[in-house]
């Protein structure tokens, strides 16, 4: 079974007021994720609810009838979701990062980072910001009978790739490449809106927020999210329309699934308000190239549901949202 690698896209660098640079990315980048099955008999689009009088009559046709509706499951990476385009977006609409909340910490420790930081402190601060995620991703997969694996971060100085499971030619110079292969992030020294910072006090925050978006392809890994993601597009993804819906679909989750997680940190690491204000103007983001770009309003929408859910993942679907909120 082959794997695939999504792109990773950097649209571009943005700089508000109050000193807060930020980088506006467009897609989640450089994960595996299982690839969809070839079938001659794969349909572009949704099927219809109506049967011809030969399907009403046959066997196979009265046997589907009896079938339970689909439910989700744990996939392994290379396994492809069963049942058609209808069943996997039903699947997705009920998915278990779609339920109940996510844990809120009792403590996360980021330590004083300066604006001008090394290495060594950039690692520091990433694996504090690291064990805080780990702590609330493992309850919630657990709470949620998930998986889990707590990634490492290497931080490292572009070009000198390190030795991965994943190939060289897929790191990027201003990209972290998440590896879910050695369930590794390896984090270019420059990246981040934490290295964009110029007040010291937003530093570690703001690495707290780069690091909790990267982390969600861990989750959409760990979870079979992602895998059900991959089958849906494996099925619409050449439809003009439906193909990009559910790659805003997928993306905007993330999105809002990552700001929802940054505040279930004690206030002192949260992303301050200043920062999320930033984050959610309409003004600082650009759609990106369509055919598979998000509007900026459907981009801050998410975002501040995401800040303003307390942890609550029903905010966070979707799956069930309306089309001019995934436009």
């Amino acid at each position: 079974m082959a794997l695939v690698a999504l792109g990773c896209i950097g649209a571009m660098v943005l700089v508000v007021g109050g000193g807060i640079t930020f980088l506006a990315l467009n897609q989640s980048g450089g994960e595996e994720v299982a690839a969809p099955l070839e079938s001659e008999s794969a349909t572009t689009e949704p099927t219809s609810a109506t049967e011809t009088d030969s399907e009403t009559d046959s066997p196979s046709s009265s046997a589907a009838e009896t079938t339970e509706p689909p439910e989700f499951e744990v996939l392994s990476p290379i396994d492809r979701p069963q049942g058609d385009a209808d069943d996997i977006w039903a699947v997705l609409e009920d998915n278990p990062l779609t339920d109940g909340s996510l844990p809120a910490l009792g403590s996360c420790d980021l330590p004083e980072t300066p604006v001008e930081h090394s290495a060594e402190e950039l690692q520091a601060v990433l694996d504090a910001a690291g064990d805080c995620l780990n702590q609330l991703w493992a309850t919630a997969s657990s709470d949620r009978g998930l998986p889990w694996h707590s990634p490492e971060i290497v931080v490292y100085s572009w070009p000198d790739v390190p030795t991965s499971s994943c190939e060289e030619d897929t790191f990027e110079e201003d990209f972290p490449r998440v590896c879910n292969l050695d369930y590794t992030i390896y984090w270019p020294e420059d990246y981040g809106r934490g290295a964009e910072q110029t007040d010291p006090e937003l530093v570690a925050p703001a690495y707290l927020w780069d690091l909790s978006y990267m982390y969600m392809i861990r989750v959409a890994w760990d979870s079979s999210v992602g895998a059900y993601y991959s089958g849906l597009d494996g099925l619409v993804g050449k439809d003009e329309d439906l193909g990009p819906e559910v790659w805003r679909r997928y993306n905007l989750q993330m999105h809002c699934l990552s700001a929802a997680a940054t505040m279930q940190v004690p206030e002192q690491s949260r992303p301050p308000q200043e920062f999320r204000d930033a984050l959610t103007d309409e003004n600082n983001w650009s759609a990106g190239d369509p055919p598979r770009s998000i509007e900026p309003s459907s981009r801050v929408h998410w975002l501040a549901e995401g800040f303003g859910s307390d942890g609550e993942l029903s905010v966070c679907n979707t799956w069930e949202a309306d089309a001019d909120l995934v436009a």
